[in-house]
């Protein structure tokens, strides 16, 4: 019997945008851990794999365009098309191009399973020496589990990916960014996956209740070193909008000041720009250019603070903090 208090099936899709399919895979994965429990060994395999190819045809569509140019040739020469792909020559495909990591086993416990499906008519069962037994069934289970664990620390938007360094960040059917609250100073803290080392400019409008704090994140190195420009609504003056530096995991240290003490609350627009050709980094909230000054109240060159190769993000305290209409470009 299983424990009623262990989690035999990971559920967190909330890296599947496409709300119709959300739903559908919710269904199902809620089925198969009630099939499980009654050791359904062959209903367990076969709506494990079919819930794996939902996520991987779901997910190697949103960068189809990217994966395009490296479609595997058919045995004429010819290039096959997008909905000839098998679903390991799609996993391998994200994962040559750097979109997904390699998950352990995938192509061997894949490839063991996926005709299984055809067992649905028991004369092809009948003619094949398969086993459908609990090891089975626990292998296909713990290969979707797999998949859902990677895949549920990132964030999809549009081709861009956002990987999830504490808490859980979480991006809605809405297009709405959470940055819900947990265990950790640092709440929900994301970052682009890719590091920057071309120019930048990205966009989003924020919701930022009052005693909420949002931080952009740059020059990201581990969680205990980075730099970060601070929107804080806490009526506090020794919390002001600032350039921070984190020396250490959750200790950090005000720079430079912003000639704005304090942000607007509520719904307000923040655009970054970066731009390594024009040596410009920009910082606008709600319409303003944010200027940083040193102890001596002589302004300081945002850019000289920028260096080039690292990730960037965006992680709350105190509140939550919402971010929509969020464009990378």
């Amino acid at each position: 019997m299983s424990n009623p208090g262990m989690e035999i099936v990971r559920k967190s899709l909330d890296f599947i945008d496409d709300k119709d399919l959300q739903i559908v895979l919710e269904e199902r994965l809620g089925e198969l851990e009630r099939v499980f429990t009654v050791n359904a060994n062959l209903s367990t395999i076969i709506l494990s794999i079919s819930c794996i190819e939902g996520i991987f045809k779901h997910i190697a569509t949103i960068f189809k365009q990217l994966i395009a140019p490296y479609f595997p040739l058919r045995k004429d020469g010819t290039k096959k098309n997008f909905d000839d792909l098998k679903i390991e020559e799609l996993y391998n495909l994200l994962v040559e191009r750097g979109i997904l990591y390699k998950i352990e086993n995938f192509d061997q416990i894949y490839t063991l399973f996926r005709d299984y499906r055809n067992f649905i008519h028991p004369q092809r069962q009948k003619k094949e020496s398969w086993p459908v037994g609990l090891g089975q069934a626990q292998m296909a289970l713990g290969l979707l589990n797999a998949t859902i664990d990677q895949l549920s620390n990132y964030i999809f938007i549009g081709t861009e990916i956002l990987a999830t360094i504490s808490g859980r960040p979480r991006f809605d059917l809405f297009k709405v960014l959470h940055l819900d609250m947990s265990n950790t100073r640092t709440h929900s803290f994301t970052l682009l996956k890719r590091k920057i080392d071309s120019d930048l400019r990205l966009a989003y409008d924020v919701d930022l209740g009052q005693g909420a704090v949002l931080n952009f994140v740059f020059n990201f190195v581990d969680d205990g070193n980075f730099n970060m420009l601070r929107l804080d609504s806490r009526e506090n003056t020794r919390t002001p909008n600032a350039l921070l530096h984190s020396r250490q995991k959750y200790h950090w240290n005000i720079v430079y000041e912003a000639d704005s003490k304090q942000p607007p609350t509520g719904v307000f627009g923040v655009e970054i720009s970066i731009s390594f050709t024009n040596k410009e980094f920009k910082f606008v909230v709600d319409g303003a250019s944010y200027k940083f000054f040193d102890a001596k109240n002589k302004e300081i060159d945002l850019f000289s603070e920028l260096k080039k190769g690292f990730q960037i993000g965006w992680f709350n305290e105190e509140v939550p903090v919402k971010l929509s209409n969020i464009e990378i470009k």
